[in-house]
């Protein structure tokens, strides 16, 4: 850990060097106007009063050269909301592409466009809004000059398209309530993108020439002047009627052992904004029905799967807590919480507190603590101290009554200190640093991890080191045994060649090492794996890629032991106006026999807004039995605020299935309404576990 403590400070007198921030000379101004327009999709006479934000540059498919399709963004705002209104002229609207149907889905294959915005003016977090041109929605957030950040953040506003001759048409709402904001700058920062899927074209406003959501490299938004005060309070509470039965069935028969168990469930969240600079959220007994809204996946790897925060109360300002050692997915059983969060000048701050329930499986009645503090200096640099834990209220559980089977410590305790700095030619050096605390034996461990990188739109690069201790314990953290008491470092690079003749559009090289030691100094892996995809102008691809190295542990769904000596192959489709398709082969040695893998992907859209997902594994060993793992996804917007999903999955190896059934609807702003069926069975052995969970969830959001 000392080594880690010396590394941080050579990174603070370091950031004298970082560079100026900001893409100089890309402004544009906004209209205030006495009457909302309306969002429709349909353009009107007031939004053209200003110059437009024109995406003139494209970064792919060649990066810097000049946009082949015109691109203009005109901006409005009044006292309720600000406004944007695209223009994205086409030559031919009926290529156009969109494979997402449901908020948040993955949209950078649709052709969509995005706002990105830096509303507290601090060069270190944004705002994103996009919507492809059906009008289906994604938001989420940055921090650290968008080094954290993602989907899991939704806010309230809107969007419409409109499809005309020879462009698409986008406006977009975003009420001023949804937004933390600087009232008084007249100015925030902001970034414009469009993706073009006809001709696979992508462009920007502003930019360095590095990565386009680099926050410390956003233009100016200007012309803000008397902006609206925030709305201070916001309550959401939520009710929900949830039914579960779980039963056993032998092999002989049927003999159910539990009926139906119906649970209502009530519960409140409460947000209070103190203008920009302070937010205090608290929340009693969060609304869970996010959580059983996922949709299931299934797996037979032997480390639990990742699961995505969804709750409000974690999700509004999560990206400033964001780091490795933070899951709140943990917390499964909520009976309140608090948090806040705040900035003074160049300064951040924010603390978190979550009490659990009795019956918590985990940590019953424990209590969850964070607090975190962080300096953001010019150019993008930032640097933070963060403080976590656990803490034990009541009497000692036993070991044989704990969740686990393990004896439970009074508390545990985390440290964290990290850093980074933004240097010239788009390099930045990052460090972490980790001290756990623990009561009883062990849980007094370290952690620490140093990266060094240049990041860019065709090229990056990454080398690091880290070690982990075998006593290091963090009782928030989505952690595996497996990685304590190790020491590794690696490297990683990309190389995108645009290459724009002959039929060829790009050739994009990779390549990653890693090795790991035990702090022993023992060999526990090293793995190497190089790969190149050649990506065609008619949007065919084609990509090879090799995986090996000394006991690598690259086995898909779990299987034992290790395979080395991967040499994959696949071939596919990019997304187009009736989908994508994927499918790949790989061989790999498994204990001196081989094992062959075969996949695919695909996506139909057999009539909009209608779209379908399938995705088959197939598993071969030489010496063993084959296994087929199958996916398929249906989803359909009926209106932008109306949708339904279906998900049916299967896994022959463990004989494992589940079907979800999930109706939505956003019938006002903030307020949703929910009704899911949700089964899943386990035929595996000589006996079947069968779960059968039925919700009804209605929130609505009330702002003062």
């Amino acid at each position: 850990m000392k080594r880690a403590g010396i590394f941080i400070c050579v990174i603070f007198l370091g950031a004298g060097a970082a560079r100026a921030s900001g893409a100089e000379g890309w402004s544009v101004r906004a209209a205030r106007v006495d009457t909302a327009p309306v969002v429709d999709g349909v353009m009107e006479e007031a939004w053209f009063q200003l110059e437009p934000a024109r995406l003139e540059r494209q970064f792919r498919p060649a990066l810097g050269e000049a946009a082949a399709a015109d691109t203009e963004v005109y901006v409005l705002y009044d006292d309720d909301a600000l406004y944007f209104g695209w223009v994205c002229h086409e030559d031919d609207p009926a290529g156009l592409v969109a494979c997402a149907t449901v908020r948040d889905m993955f949209m950078n294959n649709d052709d969509c466009v995005d706002v990105m915005l830096d509303a507290n003016n601090d060069l270190q977090s944004a705002y994103d809004f996009m919507v492809n041109w059906r009008g289906v929605k994604y938001d989420g957030t940055f921090a650290q000059d968008s080094e954290v950040g993602g989907p899991a953040w939704n806010g309230y506003w809107e969007a419409a398209t409109s499809v005309g001759e020879d462009a698409w048409y986008c406006e977009m709402a975003v009420p001023w309530a949804t937004l933390r904001y600087e009232r008084d700058a007249g100015a925030m920062g902001v970034q414009f993108l469009r993706f073009r899927k006809p001709t696979y074209e992508e462009t920007f406003w502003a930019s360095d020439g590095g990565l386009l959501n680099r926050v410390s490299t956003f233009g100016r938004l200007e012309g803000l002047e008397d902006l609206p005060p925030p709305r201070p309070f916001k309550f959401t509470p939520y009710a929900t009627g949830r039914g579960e039965e779980r039963f056993t069935t032998p092999h002989y028969g049927y003999e159910p052992t539990d009926a139906w168990e119906l649970e209502p469930r009530y519960g409140l969240d409460f947000d209070y904004r103190a203008g920009a600079a302070v937010s205090v959220m608290a929340t009693i007994l969060p609304d869970y029905a996010y959580i059983e809204a996922d949709p299931a996946q299934i797996t037979i790897e032997p480390t639990e799967i990742y699961l995505e925060e969804k709750r409000p109360f974690f999700t509004e300002g999560f990206e400033f807590f964001d780091n490795y050692f933070l899951y709140t997915r943990r917390f499964t059983e909520i009976a309140g919480g608090a948090k806040v969060t705040g900035r003074a000048g160049r300064f951040n701050y924010g603390g978190l507190d979550v009490k659990l329930l009795k019956d918590d499986p985990r940590f019953p009645g424990d209590n969850f603590a964070l607090v975190r503090t962080s300096f953001d200096a010019p150019g993008g640099s930032t640097f933070g101290v963060t403080g976590m834990g656990r803490r034990e209220f009541g009497p000692e559980v036993p070991r044989e009554a704990n969740y686990y089977g393990e004896d439970r410590a009074r508390y545990n305790n985390v440290a964290r200190v990290d850093g980074r700095v933004v240097l010239p030619a788009r390099l930045a050096l990052k460090a972490e640093g980790y001290k756990s605390q623990t009561a009883g034996e062990g849980g007094d461990g370290y952690d620490y991890y140093v990266n060094f990188g240049r990041s860019g739109v065709a090229d990056n690069w990454a080398t690091w080191y880290y070690e982990l201790s075998e006593d290091f314990r963090a009782d928030m953290a989505f952690l595996q045994p497996v990685s304590l008491y190790s020491r590794g470092a690696g490297s990683y690079g990309l190389r995108e060649l645009q290459i724009n003749r002959k039929g060829v559009r790009s050739l994009r090289g990779q390549f990653s090492y890693e090795h790991e030691w035990n702090l022993d100094n023992e060999t526990k892996y090293n793995y190497v794996s190089p790969a190149l995809v050649l990506a065609f102008e008619n949007d065919f691809y084609g990509s090879v890629e090799y995986r090996g190295g000394r006991n690598v542990r690259y086995v898909p769904y779990g299987y034992p032991d290790y395979h080395n000596d991967v040499v994959e192959f696949g071939a596919g489709h990019s997304p187009a106006a009736w989908g994508s398709a994927h499918v790949s082969y790989w061989r790999g040695v498994w204990f001196g026999d081989y094992y062959h893998y075969y996949q695919g992907e695909f996506t139909f859209i057999p009539t909009a807004p209608l779209v379908l997902n399938a995705d088959v594994d197939v598993g071969s060993p030489r010496a063993g039995d084959r296994f087929v793992v199958g996916n398929l996804k249906a989803t359909h917007n009926l209106t932008e605020y109306l949708f339904w999903r279906v998900i049916l999955q299967g896994n022959s190896a463990d004989r494992t299935s589940t079907a979800s059934v999930l109706w939505g609807w956003d019938f006002r702003p903030g307020s949703t309404a929910y009704l899911a069926y949700e089964q899943r069975r386990d035929s595996t052995g000589h006996f079947l576990l069968a779960e059968q969970l039925a919700f009804l969830k209605v929130s609505y959001m009330i702002s003062l």
